[in-house]
C-alpha cells in the first residue's frame, strides 16, 4: 500500500510540473474544497447468491490546480481524499447480520473544463485512485472517471468561491484484476475557495543598448 501511495504522489507531482512548465506568461487557479454525498458499491453484473453491499455516504476534501487556456477553457489536476461508508449484508437465506465498514481513497484527476455564461462551468476527466485501508469489498485502486458542473464567482481581489455538483466512478479498471469486480459510484456537492494568480514568464525586454562609459 505504501508503494501505491508513493506512486500516486509522484504522479501528482509529475502532472503539476507539466501544467506549470513553460516560460510563457499564463493565468492559473489554486483552490481547496470539501463536501460529501452518496455512494454506491455494485457490480455491473451481479453474482447470483452473493451478499450485497449498501453505501451509506461519503465525505471528501482536497486541493486542485488549474491552468487557464484563454477565457473559456482550462486543464487541471489535484489531489483529493474521500472516505467511503457502507455495510455488507449476507446473501438471502443465509443467517447473519449487517456489518458496517469504511475505507479511504486518494485520487488524482486529469480534468478539462469549459466556462460559459460568466459564472457557470462544466468539467470532465479521468481519475487515478489508490485505496487506503482494508475493507470487506473489492479494492478500488485503479482508473476511473468523473464529470461535474457548477458555479464559480470571482471577487475583485481574485479570490473566488465555487460550488460543484459531481459524479465519480472508481474502479472502471482495477489494478488488482478480479472476475466481475465491484465498482464504486460517488455523487455529491463540494464547496471550494481559491485564488486566481498569474505566472510570469521570462522577460522579453530588448537588450540594453546604453552607451558604455569609457575610462581614460
Amino acid at each position: 500500500m505504501v508503494r501505491n501511495e508513493t506512486l500516486l504522489i509522484c504522479f501528482t507531482l509529475l502532472l503539476v510540473s507539466g501544467i506549470c512548465s513553460g516560460q510563457k506568461t499564463w493565468w492559473g487557479e489554486v483552490s481547496g474544497f470539501a463536501g460529501g454525498g452518496d455512494n454506491d458499491i455494485f457490480r455491473f453484473q451481479e453474482l447470483v447468491g452473493a451478499g450485497s453491499v449498501t453505501g451509506t455516504g461519503v465525505w471528501t476534501a482536497g486541493a486542485d490546480l488549474r491552468r487557464l487556456l484563454g477565457d473559456h477553457f482550462s486543464i487541471g489536476t489535484g489531489l483529493s481524499y474521500s472516505h467511503q461508508y457502507y455495510y455488507t449484508s449476507p446473501a438471502p437465506g443465509i443467517g447473519g447480520t449487517d456489518t458496517p465498514g469504511s475505507f479511504g481513497l486518494m485520487a488524482v484527476p486529469v480534468m478539462v473544463r469549459a466556462d460559459f455564461l460568466k459564472w457557470f462551468f462544466a468539467d470532465a476527466g479521468a481519475l487515478l485512485a489508490m485505496q487506503t485501508g482494508v475493507s470487506r469489498v473489492d479494492n478500488m485502486s485503479g482508473l476511473g472517471a468523473t464529470v461535474g458542473a457548477g458555479i464559480q464567482y470571482r471577487f475583485r481581489s481574485d479570490m473566488f468561491i465555487r460550488i460543484r455538483a459531481y459524479a465519480a466512478q472508481y474502479g472502471l479498471v482495477h489494478f488488482s484484476p478480479e472476475n466481475q469486480p465491484q465498482t464504486l459510484l460517488n455523487g455529491g456537492v463540494t464547496l471550494g475557495v481559491g485564488y486566481r494568480f498569474i505566472r510570469l514568464g521570462s522577460c522579453n525586454c530588448p537588450d540594453d543598448r546604453n552607451p558604455v562609459r569609457k575610462f581614460h
